[in-house]
């Protein structure tokens, strides 16, 4: 989940639920990955 500054408050409150697909990632400095997924409605 992710939340608002506070944690009180969801950020994507009443948004439709969707999974997430890993489609790739690289690591940058040896310490930080960059990860990229794609987003598909849960169905």
């Amino acid at each position: 989940m992710i939340t608002g500054q506070t944690g009180t408050e969801p950020i994507f409150q009443g948004a439709a639920d969707f999974d997430l697909e890993l489609i790739g990632s690289r690591t940058l400095d040896g310490r930080s990955l960059e990860l990229s997924y794609r987003p598909t409605l849960h169905a």
